[in-house]
């Protein structure tokens, strides 16, 4: 399948142009979570195996944490869990020591996350709170080569409640049959649009980032019962990998620096298979969402041991973005083992963005 056959933005020759290899690592390490200081309230096995690829959501002083966890190593499934910080864990030096009470909140239980609930993110839109993340569908271990995952959406208006499964992502029919896979997915939620970000993997197309556009009101209704499948229309390829890379995929969900303006944290996949993190601007002109401004370097790379080292060494991988003040608070996972958070200031993150028009 070529790239001909998808829509590709007309900057995308732009990006790889700016872009370099290098690493200017900006992030202020602030703590981890590992595993063994988590309790399950609501599993009679005490801990999870490993905890990782944590969403944030601050509300006032309150830091709702979503993050991914295993329980056994036999087929790797994963369930989506939340702990509660408080913003002064974040000053006071608790996290790296202190234990926290969690409950599991999604599981798998349809057959689009039968063999597991994967890497959270969690958004506020129009009083609900919704959370994208990936299930490994009922194809995930057959040979049928077909949507082995596929982005899901559920929705709450308490995050102490019980979440609604209400949609999983899907492709018109003629990317579909070529589908692979497809995660990494945020939406971007302006006045007459819902946009999602996406990173399908079809073949003989390297990991990449879309967009695509939905019915809001398929996708946001508490009212729906069962998952059903929604088409993602108007697809395109807004950034390929560069040829230092192997892939891309979208990381925090946007966060609005401006009006009709967001700043997204992205991660890659390098040839020397280590995860690093950089972001993006993009802004939305009342018709179609582009990418504006990019950091030329990554801002963000494996450098400390639990980074390092674990299930999938040498691997960040930002899921969550919430602004404190002028700084960027940075959920991430590290080396899919462990649960951990960065400060970024972002007035200097700004500065060092580079603009995609010529």
């Amino acid at each position: 399948m070529s790239l001909l056959w998808v829509t590709r933005a007309k900057y995308i020759e732009r990006l790889k142009d700016i872009r370099t290899p290098k690493c200017k690592d900006i992030a202020e390490r602030i703590g981890v979570i590992t595993p063994d200081r988590i309790f399950l309230k609501n599993f009679p096995q005490k801990n999870p195996v490993t905890a990782f690829n944590p969403t944030l959501l601050v509300r006032g002083t309150v830091v709702h944490v979503y993050f991914r966890i295993i329980l056994g190593y036999y087929k790797y499934v994963s369930a989506i869990a939340r702990l509660d910080l408080s913003l002064e864990d974040f000053e006071q030096e608790y996290l790296s020591f202190a234990c926290y009470p969690a409950e599991i909140v999604i599981w798998p239980h349809t057959i689009y996350d039968i063999w597991g609930a994967e890497d959270p993110r969690v958004h506020f839109i129009d009083g609900n709170y919704v959370m994208t993340y990936t299930g490994r569908t009922y194809f995930y271990f057959s040979n049928i080569n077909i949507e082995r995952t596929v982005p899901i959406v559920a929705i709450t208006d308490d995050p102490y409640a019980f979440w609604n499964k209400t949609a999983f992502f899907t492709l018109p029919s003629d990317l579909r049959k070529k589908l692979v896979a497809n995660k990494d997915t945020v939406l971007l939620d302006t006045d007459d649009k819902l946009f999602i970000l996406h990173r399908p993997h079809l073949e003989d197309l390297p990991p990449s980032l879309w967009i695509g556009e939905v019915n809001k009101d398929e996708v946001i209704n508490k009212e729906v019962e069962g998952v059903r499948g929604v088409f993602v229309e108007n697809n395109r390829i807004v950034m390929l990998p560069s040829e230092f890379e192997r892939g891309l995929g979208w990381g925090t969900p946007p966060l609005k620096v401006n009006e009709d303006e967001y700043l997204l944290i992205i991660h890659a996949r390098g040839e020397d298979e280590v995860y690093r993190a950089t972001a993006i601007l993009m802004e939305y002109d009342g018709g179609s969402l582009e990418i504006t401004g990019i950091i030329p370097y990554y801002i963000m790379e494996p450098k400390v041991m639990y980074e390092i080292v674990g299930d999938r060494p040498l691997v960040v991988f930002p899921c969550g973005a919430q602004r404190i003040g002028n700084k960027l608070l940075i959920s991430y996972g590290a080396a899919d083992s462990f649960i951990a958070f960065a400060y970024i200031d972002l007035n200097k993150l700004l500065s060092e963005m580079k603009s995609v028009k010529k």
